[in-house]
């Protein structure tokens, strides 16, 4: 189930809401979750409550938060930056590991990361903002690059004895960082109102030669 059926069903959101939030998010992008704070029809705490309540999953509370370094280790830096995805804790065992999602609808997500990890996955509920404050916190110390290594991929830095296509792909997460982070940048923009939706799209047009 898609995250408007789900907020719909949890009656936080009207239709007529959800019609609008899905329009905006063509026009603009984004993901859902934030154009609906965005346009105030709900805030980050109270979508992330609803979504807990009507898919009985934990939700995450940062503050005070302990998060496991083993865990963290089990996904790369990159990786979590890229898919909006924290792993917050792990079993004794090792078999289980929990992470934090601001989308738990994602499924293929979990798999993938399932898939990767050689474990299973259980998910717990977080703030979209939240989440990517958390994620740049607890990986700046660099415990992500272990993950890299233990989930095969390649840590930040360029080895002299890395491959053409190693580099390429290294350039290209690099400029997925760029436009993530100009995207957050614009969101902020927008939110803060210090500049309007209209402003933003006449300086898109003009950068593209319309």
């Amino acid at each position: 189930m898609k995250l408007g059926e789900l907020l719909l069903k949890a009656g936080v959101i009207t239709e007529q809401q959800l019609r609008r939030a899905l329009a905006e998010q063509k026009k603009w992008g984004g993901k859902l979750g934030t154009v609906l704070v965005d346009l105030g029809f709900l805030d980050e705490d109270m979508l992330v409550k609803a979504l807990s309540k009507q898919l009985g999953l934990p939700r995450v509370d940062f503050s005070g938060l302990v998060v496991s370094p083993e865990a963290l280790g089990r996904l790369g830096a990159e990786y979590a930056l890229d898919k909006h995805v924290l792993p917050i804790a792990i079993d004794a065992a090792g078999k289980t590991l929990v992470v934090a999602l601001a989308d738990p609808a994602n499924l293929s997500l979990v798999d993938e990361i399932a898939r990767i990890c050689g474990c299973r996955v259980q998910v717990a509920i977080a703030g979209e903002r939240a989440l990517d404050r958390a994620i740049r916190q607890y990986y700046s110390d660099g415990a992500g690059n272990a993950g890299a290594a233990s989930t095969g991929r390649q840590p930040e830095g360029v080895d002299e004895s890395a491959s053409l296509e190693s580099l390429c792909r290294q350039l290209e997460q690099l400029q997925r960082r760029q436009v993530s982070f100009l995207k957050s940048l614009v969101e902020m923009l927008l939110q803060k109102r210090y500049l309007t939706r209209e402003e933003y799209r006449r300086v898109l047009q003009k950068s593209q030669g319309g």
